[in-house]
């Protein structure tokens, strides 16, 4: 590999389930800011492209109408980082999308690595928050304060679903676990992007950060091994996942009761759902916590309608076999009438993070 003339400046986009990372990124991918941006995503998670905007799949790599692309990680995220490197247009900024689960210190510390100096520039972590459900986290209180300790902007994301008061508390909150971090109230991920985009708010942490591991681990010091073990946590394994796949159409009335009364254990849940009383369309789900709104979207196109859920929640608490009972029973059968739903489903057009 060829050592590039201008290191890659490479940002780290994290933020816990359903704090709305997606929808920031769609506005990155969607806007013309001039610079050529590869994206990588992790496999917790997909990004919905509108369809005028993808080009072509290579992979799992998407090209995007406006130079962009955006690659699935399957393996190792560095290999995946470099091979970017080797394309015939190269990017000229890299966002890595972490999972919602994950610990960007990890991520951050791949790219402090000395190797990587003459072709990658870490230069800033954007944390995602979701102001309406971040302190309704209890059990996971600690991985959010992780994710948001690592952060030099921290997007205080669906400002619009609390009260003036509770948004001074949550922006307090978040200046005492990390104080020099630049925060951005947002609705919908709407933020200047001339305030998160190459910006090299990183730099100066990323080298303090770097020499603190190194001396750490010089010394070897007991206490910065379980630091370094901390850090470096799959998280993944405290959550669990289920996934509900078919290619019958649900009734509209049947999947709200059944999405309207999930278990407790499940605090995120994301898909398209194939409706039968708007076949022709996607119809996209996004559950976050309490919160559930579904949105009819785009057709189909040459895709063959089918629905795909995830849900995501507490190990050993989701009673699979229950669920899936429950969803089937949600499915037409075809001596039923067809209802027209869309009207009835007015209250769950709002657009939604994810």
């Amino acid at each position: 590999m060829e050592m590039s003339a201008h290191p890659v400046p490479v940002t780290i986009l994290t933020g816990f389930l359903g704090s709305g990372k997606t929808t920031l990124l769609n506005r990155i991918l969607h806007a013309d800011h001039g610079l050529r941006t590869a994206v990588l995503v992790n496999d917790f998670g997909a990004i919905n492209i509108d369809a005028q905007l993808v080009v072509g799949l290579e992979g799992d790599t998407i090209a995007l109408a406006n130079g962009c692309i955006c690659c699935t990680i399957r393996d190792d995220l560095l290999r995946a980082a470099l091979q970017l490197l080797d394309r015939p247009v190269p990017p000229e900024y890299l966002i890595i999308e972490a999972s919602g689960v994950s610990d960007p210190w990890a991520v951050a510390d791949t790219f402090l690595m000395p190797e990587l100096r003459p072709y990658f520039r870490l230069d800033s972590v954007i944390t995602v928050v979701d102001a309406d459900y971040v302190r309704q986290q209890p059990d996971y209180e600690a991985l959010i304060v992780e994710q948001i300790s690592a952060a030099d902007i921290v997007v205080l994301n669906k400002v619009d679903l609390v009260t003036p008061d509770q948004l001074v508390s949550i922006e307090e909150w978040v200046r005492r676990i990390v104080p020099q971090a630049r925060i951005l109230p947002a609705t919908y991920g709407d933020v200047p992007l001339s305030l998160v985009l190459d910006v090299g708010r990183f730099q100066q942490r990323a080298a303090l950060h770097f020499v603190a591991v190194t001396n750490q681990s010089e010394e070897h010091d007991p206490a910065a091994d379980d630091h370094s073990e901390h850090h470096h946590h799959d998280h993944g394994a405290e959550f669990a996942t289920w996934h509900y796949v078919c290619d019958r159409p649900f009734t509209l009335n049947a999947f709200r009761r059944t999405i309207l009364n999930l278990p407790p254990a499940i605090f995120r849940a994301k898909g398209v759902v194939y409706l039968v009383e708007v076949p022709q369309r996607r119809a996209v789900l996004q559950v976050v916590g309490t919160r559930v709104h579904v949105t009819v979207s785009e057709p189909w196109g040459d895709q063959s309608p089918q629905t795909q859920m995830v849900f995501i929640g507490v190990p050993g608490a989701m009673d699979e076999t229950a669920l899936r009972a429950a969803f089937d029973q949600c499915l037409h059968q075809p001596d039923q009438p067809v209802m027209e739903a869309i009207a009835a489903s007015q209250a769950w057009q709002r657009p939604v993070g994810s």
